[in-house]
C-alpha cells in the first residue's frame, strides 16, 4: 500500500516540475499575488480627492479646510459653484465635497441663532469610500466643535452634515485587539485565507482531469491500486505545496506588513493544515469529474468566487438573509477565516474556536467521502 503511494507522489512530483510554465506560476505566483493585494488594500482609504465650496470665506472656514486636509482622509481643493462640484463629481474627479454656507463664522460664534451649517456630499456609487468619507466627516466636525465649545463659541450648539447635529458628547473609547483600527490587520490575513485555499484546490482540480486528458487514468484505474490510495497519492503533492506557500506568504504577512501574531503559532500552522486538507478535498471532487484540466480549472475557479462570498470577507455573514448563512456555513474558508483570525489578532485556543474547527472537520469529511465515491463509480464504469 504504501509503496504505491509513494509512487505516485513521486510521479507527480516529477511531473509538476518538467512543466517549465506551470512549476514557476505555482511556486511564485501566490507569493506575488498576496503582495499585490496586500499591498493595495493596506493603506487604508485616504487622501481621496474633495472639493470644497467656500462661500464663507472666513478665518474659521479656511481652519475647517486646514483641519480637513490635517485628517489626512480628504485632499480639499477649492471650486467656485454648486455646479462646478457637479461636475467634479460626477465625472470622478472628486469623491467627495464641502459646502460652507455664508455666514458660517457668525453663526458659529453668536448666540440665538441657527447652528452653523455645512454640507457633505459623497459618491455613493462607491460605497466603501463614501462610509470612509461620511464617517471621517461626522468625526471631523465634532472634533472642530469641540474646539470651538472649548474657546467658549456659547453660540455653537451643533454643527450639521447634511442635516442637523447634536453638541459633542465626550465619549470614552477603547477599541480590543486592534487598537489602532488598521483595516490591514483585517483584510491581509483574509487575502491570505483565500489565496492559500484557491491554489490548494486549483493545483487539486487539475491532478485526476490531468490523467483523464492524457488518457492515463484508465491505466491507473485497472491497477491494484484503491480509490482511497489514488486520492492520497494525488493529495500530497499539492498539500505540500499549499502548507510551504501558506508558510511563506504567514511570514510576508506578519514581519512584512506587522499583522501581530498574539496567539500559538505551533497551533496556527497544525489547523492551517488541516483546513488545507479539507480545501484540497474540493479540487480533488472536481477533477473526479472534469473531463480536461481547463474544464476542471474553470469549476475550481467559481467555486473559489462563491467560497469569497460567502466566506464573510466581502460581505458579513451575519447581515445575510438566514438562508444565506446556511449556505455561508457549507464553506470551510468562512469557518477558517473566523479560527485564523482569532488565533492571530485574539491569542485564542482551542478553547474558542473549537466549534468552528469542529465544522471545518466534518466539511472535510463529507468532501473526501463524495470524492472516493465518485472515483469508485468512474472505476466500476
Amino acid at each position: 500500500m504504501f509503496s504505491r503511494i509513494w509512487n505516485l507522489i513521486h510521479k507527480e512530483f516529477i511531473q509538476l516540475f518538467r512543466d517549465r510554465l506551470l512549476a514557476p506560476l505555482v511556486l511564485f505566483g501566490p507569493l506575488v499575488e498576496l503582495l499585490m493585494i496586500a499591498w493595495s488594500t493596506s493603506q487604508g482609504i485616504d487622501h481621496m480627492p474633495t472639493a470644497v465650496l467656500d462661500m464663507d470665506n472666513s478665518e474659521s472656514s479656511r481652519a475647517l479646510i486646514i483641519a480637513m486636509k490635517n485628517s489626512e482622509t480628504y485632499d480639499p481643493y477649492l471650486v467656485h459653484s454648486l455646479d462646478e462640484i457637479s461636475e467634479e463629481i460626477g465625472s470622478g474627479s472628486a469623491m467627495a465635497a464641502w459646502v460652507i454656507q455664508p455666514g458660517f463664522e457668525n453663526q458659529l460664534h453668536r448666540s440665538g441663532v441657527e447652528p452653523a451649517s455645512l454640507q457633505l456630499i459623497v459618491d455613493g456609487s462607491d460605497i466603501l469610500t463614501a462610509q470612509t468619507a461620511v464617517e471621517v466627516g461626522q468625526g471631523l466636525v465634532a472634533s472642530y466643535g469641540a474646539e470651538h465649545s472649548a474657546a467658549g463659541a456659547s453660540g455653537l450648539q451643533s454643527m450639521q452634515i447634511a442635516a442637523s447635529g447634536e453638541l459633542p458628547i465626550d465619549i470614552s473609547l477603547r477599541v480590543w485587539f486592534n487598537e489602532e483600527m488598521k483595516e490591514s490587520n483585517y483584510m491581509i490575513p483574509s487575502e491570505l485565507g483565500f489565496i492559500a485555499a484557491a491554489i490548494t484546490a486549483m493545483i487539486a482540480s487539475m491532478v485526476i482531469a490531468k490523467e483523464r486528458e492524457m488518457g492515463t487514468l484508465e491505466q491507473l484505474m485497472i491497477t491494484p491500486i484503491r480509490s482511497t490510495e489514488l486520492v492520497i497519492g494525488k493529495s500530497v503533492m499539492a498539500v505540500a505545496l499549499g502548507f510551504t506557500l501558506f508558510v511563506l506568504m504567514f511570514g510576508m504577512v506578519v514581519l512584512w506588513f506587522g499583522v501581530p501574531m498574539r496567539g500559538s503559532l505551533s497551533l496556527m500552522l497544525i489547523l492551517a493544515l488541516i483546513y488545507m486538507l479539507v480545501e484540497l478535498g474540493w479540487g480533488l471532487m472536481i477533477s473526479s469529474f472534469a473531463k480536461s484540466q481547463m474544464q476542471a480549472l474553470l469549476i475550481a475557479f467559481a467555486v473559489i468566487m462563491v467560497m469569497v462570498i460567502f466566506s464573510g470577507y466581502a460581505f458579513p455573514v451575519e447581515t445575510m438573509p438566514p438562508f444565506m448563512q446556511i449556505i455561508a456555513n457549507l464553506f470551510p474558508l468562512k469557518h477558517w477565516l473566523i479560527v485564523f483570525r482569532s488565533i492571530m489578532l485574539k491569542g485564542a485556543g482551542l478553547d474558542v474556536i473549537w466549534p468552528e474547527l469542529l465544522a471545518i472537520l466534518g466539511l472535510g469529511i463529507l468532501i473526501y467521502t463524495g470524492t472516493i465515491l465518485l472515483l469508485r463509480r468512474k472505476k466500476l464504469e
